[in-house]
């Protein structure tokens, strides 16, 4: 990545909650941001999965040593075309334990979903969350737009009685953060 890029990637660090989940978005969802995540997923340009963490990954380290990393699900169709699991890839640079427990029951993209984004939790589900119980949890994905599917993976991981739930996201666009401002008022 060229340094004009690089540069023009700014980490903003917005808090927001869900569902009373303390959620941190390190990127404003920019046309730079929205241009690098799409040659990374959409491209499938593996190498640039360091990339989103890269300026922030001593500090968030820090924050979430402590944590286990529950990736948000990718369906299984846009897995096996790209190779990889985005999340997954983008997060690792964490260097913290990642337990793939939240899928997909139907291969439904949210985008598909239009106004019926909230529904997106009829198609998830959580297996051996039990390896969760007691542990502090970082719900991990690449861009909260409405929430929808970190609400979800919210209520599924608290029934197994976490020590500790926050969430991190790469970005969030500005729609995302504004329905979590009028959420919490």
């Amino acid at each position: 990545m060229c340094n004009r890029c690089y540069n023009a990637l700014h980490p903003k660090f917005e808090k927001f909650e869900i569902n009373g989940v303390k959620g941190l978005a390190l990127y404003e969802y920019s046309e730079t941001f929205a241009s690098l995540l799409f040659q990374f997923k959409g491209c499938y340009d593996y190498e640039l999965a360091p990339l989103f963490l890269e300026r922030a990954k001593f500090l968030l380290r820090i924050k979430y040593r402590k944590f286990i990393l529950v990736p948000a699900p990718s369906t299984k169709e846009s897995n096996e075309k790209r190779g990889f699991n985005h999340v997954k890839e983008a997060f690792k640079t964490l260097k913290r334990p990642i337990v793939d427990c939240v899928y997909k029951t139907r291969d439904v993209k949210q985008s598909s979903q239009g106004k019926n984004r909230k529904k997106i939790k009829e198609f998830l589900d959580i297996k051996d969350g039990e390896e969760l119980r007691g542990q502090n949890v970082l719900l991990v994905d690449d861009v909260k737009t409405s929430g929808a599917t970190l609400r979800a993976m919210v209520n599924l991981v608290k029934q197994y009685k976490p020590r500790r739930l926050n969430i991190l996201v790469l970005s969030a666009t500005e729609h995302g953060l504004d329905a979590k401002r009028n959420h919490r008022n």
